[in-house]
């Protein structure tokens, strides 16, 4: 009999923001479309077989990449291309440091100290540290209707800032491509 996992809400909305950036690292370092998609879908299995525990890792979008990289190097060495790999590859942190997303973190500091206490405060504690809205809601005793509404006011207020601060630029799907620290003013 199979038995069918239901994934945990955090693995899917991880997934989803980190698919289409991991799925082209692979590309970029396989020889093979397939062989790249392939590592993909083994990847998510190894994310779905952690079930809840995938929602207690730090940073879930690191932990994928570092998985996509394990199993990229296994299929070298099996295909015995390992002694002509590259050692920044290896050594990297899966080119993380590539992706324009992370990078924005010596600006996040910046755009956040520009938002009010209230706003700043939601971002950090459900967007940055990981927490629901509804602990943010029974710590600051609101409704979880209002953390609701306080989030969504938010974050375009930090995207604003992010922009203002960071000179970011959007590829044609409306994710950041690249950006430019602005000078301090």
């Amino acid at each position: 009999m199979i038995q069918h996992q239901t994934p945990a809400p955090c693995l899917l909305a991880t997934w989803a923001d980190t698919e289409s950036a991991l799925f082209r690292w692979l590309t970029q370092h396989c020889s093979c479309h397939d062989l790249a998609y392939d590592l993909l879908q083994e990847t998510f299995l190894k994310a779905l077989q952690q079930e809840t525990h995938f929602c207690n890792f730090d940073n879930q979008k690191a932990w994928l990449f570092t998985v996509a990289k394990n199993l990229l190097i296994d299929e070298w060495r099996k295909s015995g291309k390992i002694q002509s790999l590259n050692a920044e590859v290896l050594d990297s942190e899966t080119d993380l440091e590539r992706e324009p997303v992370v990078s924005l973190v010596q600006c996040l500091p910046r755009a956040l100290a520009c938002l009010n206490e209230q706003d700043r405060a939601v971002i950090e504690f459900c967007d940055l540290q990981g927490h629901s809205q509804l602990e943010f809601a029974q710590r600051y005793h609101l409704s979880i209707t209002a953390v609701k509404s306080r989030i969504q006011r938010a974050r375009p207020k930090l995207r604003e800032q992010l922009k203002v601060n960071c000179d970011i630029r959007f590829d044609d799907n409306d994710k950041v491509c690249c950006f430019t620290p602005a000078k301090h003013k």
